[in-house]
């Protein structure tokens, strides 16, 4: 198999979405694709990550439409999501689960996939924030980000907490509500 067959393939394995929301054309765009880099790219794994910020690229130009890359974006994570594991921290504390990953969506991605599953492909508009992750016992997840959590998720940003006291009471309930959903690792 020639070298360009292995980059489509791995396209079009990656990314099995962009086909049922679109008319894409596989073997166009994967030669689009590659026109696009300056030299030949040699590792198939660099290729087809840096594949959705091709699309976001074309979606700028008025070539593509804005939800293929964001589609696009979130397989790509829930793919590098699906084998990731996660250890247990050292010391005591309130860490940030070391996997979490957020998009900033205009589409509603997760809701579409959904929909396409039962047979009913729509394309749903609705701007939010969603975070992918590997929930330590649960496996991948994700859920919309709201202000009350990114706000305590921002705390945890520079370093883990030592203590919930840090935080408002409001603060805490919402840090609850983290831990919960895996998005908080509190070692004791």
């Amino acid at each position: 198999m020639d070298q360009f067959k292995a980059f489509q393939d791995a396209l079009e394995e990656l990314y099995p979405s962009l086909t049922v929301f679109s008319d894409i054309k596989w073997d166009e765009v994967s030669q689009e694709y590659l026109a696009s880099h300056d030299e030949r790219p040699t590792d198939i794994e660099d290729f087809v990550f840096n594949f959705p910020a091709f699309l976001q690229e074309k979606a700028l130009e008025g070539d593509a439409p804005p939800y293929l890359f964001e589609l696009a974006f979130f397989e790509l994570l829930q793919n590098q999501m699906t084998d990731v594991e996660i250890e247990a921290p050292d010391s005591p504390g309130i860490y940030l689960n070391p996997t979490l990953s957020f998009l900033n969506l205009e589409f509603d991605v997760a809701a579409m996939f959904d929909e396409a599953a039962k047979g009913n492909v729509q394309i749903l508009a609705r701007p939010h924030v969603l975070c992918i992750y590997h929930h330590p016992e649960r496996g991948l997840h994700h859920v919309d980000i709201t202000t009350p959590m990114l706000e305590v998720l921002q705390k945890f940003e520079d370093a883990p907490l030592n203590a919930r006291e840090v935080l408002s009471p409001e603060q805490q309930k919402t840090l609850n509500h983290l831990i919960d959903l895996g998005l908080i690792l509190e070692a004791i």
